[in-house]
């Protein structure tokens, strides 16, 4: 790939096995740029197929990396989100950040850093900032007032923390996701986009975009909208630390479930 991509699709696993594709093909030019975006979304959920969704669960499995779900909830913990039946959103930011995040860290050290819910509920600065509560809170306040709603500048929220992220390790792991911003249409829409400077395709792209359509279902509750797109921002794409001799089924799965398409 030596020109700015687009993967465009309407079901997530499609356009994450078209991204998985495409790389092993054609390795990326590492200054051209690469834009999933998916649409899709009923009741806030993708359309996936899980065939080859369980297939990849089982290779990361297998290399001792996180599933596609797990990583989906260091962006949003969604199914914590349904079994506490969709709680007040306040109600449940106070349980992530005192029951569940001590947990996760005290689980593994790649949680050392936290995760990227904390960052965007909890961020790391003194006064600890809750910019997903600031995004609801003004939009709710302008819409109750009959106001336009909050310019879309303002409805973003950052995952890096230059005075804790910026060191000079050679390798971090976190974060790897920058920031989110939320911007709606004038048919009660809402999509997410989001930056991330690299992202491995194996290791963690299909978890990203779970997570980050599950964060949009959350913000399209709280905000009385409805998820419709995700838009992922890549600078620099890679296919990941899987051994490439453990992806032969994948392959040869993502090949046909992109040429049922044609």
């Amino acid at each position: 790939m030596s020109s700015c991509t687009l993967i465009e699709e309407t079901d997530l696993t499609r356009a994450w096995a078209r991204l998985l594709l495409a790389v092993r093909s054609d390795p990326p030019d590492p200054l051209a740029p690469l834009v999933v975006s998916i649409t899709g979304y009923q009741d806030g959920q993708p359309a996936e197929d899980a065939t080859l969704r369980g297939q990849l669960d089982e290779v990361l499995a297998a290399n001792n990396m996180p599933q596609t779900s797990e990583s989906a909830s260091t962006i949003f913990p969604y199914r914590s989100w349904i079994r506490r039946g969709r709680s007040p959103r306040m109600e449940f930011f106070d349980w992530y950040l005192t029951k569940r995040l001590p947990r996760l860290r005290a689980r593994s050290k790649k949680n050392v850093y936290g995760t990227y819910f904390e960052r965007m509920i909890g961020f790391s600065s003194e006064h600890k900032p809750n910019q997903l509560d600031d995004i609801i809170s003004q939009w709710t306040k302008r819409v109750s007032a009959g106001s336009p709603r909050p310019r879309r500048s303002a409805m973003q929220a950052v995952i890096v923390d230059p005075l804790r992220d910026l060191t000079g390790q050679a390798l971090r792991g976190f974060p790897c996701l920058h920031q989110v911003s939320f911007t709606y249409d004038n048919d009660g829409g809402l999509a997410v986009n989001a930056y991330y400077p690299s992202q491995y395709v194996v290791d963690r792209a299909y978890g990203n975009y779970l997570g980050l359509g599950h964060l949009g279902t959350f913000m399209a509750h709280e905000l009385g909208v409805s998820m419709v797109r995700l838009n992922c921002f890549i600078a620099h794409v890679s296919i990941g630390t899987v051994p490439v001799g453990a992806l032969a089924g994948i392959l040869t799965s993502a090949k046909a479930l992109v040429a049922e398409q044609k």
